[in-house]
């Protein structure tokens, strides 16, 4: 059943959860991991919905997710549930397809963020929206590369130092309008592009998109050692 989404012209945030988290070696998906007593993505969560431009989030399981149910925030007006697919890109489709049967607006502001990313701040969601908002232009948040780049061939041997000056991290959210990215994401699944993110599929379809320089502590749990330091970050920010 598709919710009637034509007069929402807030921003839709779109947050993929289907992954199962295999690096992590854990008997549940990295995303229902605890930190400080919450999992990862009820933190997650909480930071979009409080965020005041966001309307609508999207959340994207895992057909066999067990755990969703228990999520603090499951029951919250602001949050709609679908099933995702085989891929992050897949699972993300998903969401832009029931976005487009429910009547959402071409023009409306889409933002998608990783279940795994709950460093995010107030002030880095405020910098990406108010990018956006000044001309509509596709952007994401990202940080500058800071350690020394090497390039190695297929048996780990050093070629040469990679520049880095014009190289950055790429972070989530990553953010365009709803139209570009639905037909940017669903051209590159029908040619069978590889794309990891949001912006490598706007780029493939020429589509201009800007970075927004944030914080380098929006880091993105992958694996056991990245937990300690992510339960850090939330509780300086806490404590700030």
């Amino acid at each position: 059943m598709h919710q009637d989404l034509s007069s929402v012209s807030g921003v839709v945030a779109i947050v993929p959860a289907a992954g199962v988290g295999s690096r992590m070696g854990t008997d549940v998906p990295k995303q229902y991991l605890k930190l400080n007593n919450k999992t990862i993505l009820d933190i997650t969560l909480d930071k979009l919905l409080k965020f005041e431009p966001i309307s609508l989030v999207v959340l994207v399981i895992s057909p066999q997710d067990s755990h969703y149910t228990k999520l603090e925030n499951i029951e919250h007006k602001n949050i709609v549930v679908i099933e995702g697919g085989e891929e992050r890109s897949n699972s993300v489709h998903n969401a832009l397809r029931y976005l487009f049967d429910s009547g959402l607006a071409d023009d409306v502001p889409v933002m998608v963020h990783d279940a795994a990313r709950p460093c995010i701040t107030h002030e880095d969601l405020e910098k990406l929206y108010q990018s956006f908002q000044a001309d509509q232009q596709a952007c994401l948040l990202a940080a500058p590369v800071i350690d020394t780049l090497q390039s190695i061939t297929p048996e780990k041997q050093v070629v040469n130092v990679v520049e880095r000056d014009h190289l950055v991290r790429a972070f989530t959210p990553q953010m365009a309008r709803f139209i570009d990215l639905n037909n940017s994401l669903g051209k590159a699944i029908d040619n069978r592009n590889m794309v990891t993110d949001e912006v490598s599929a706007l780029t493939l379809s020429g589509h201009p998109v800007r970075v927004v320089l944030g914080r380098s502590d929006n880091i993105k749990i992958t694996n056991t050692e990245d937990l300690p330091l992510a339960e850090f970050y939330l509780n300086k920010y806490e404590n700030s």
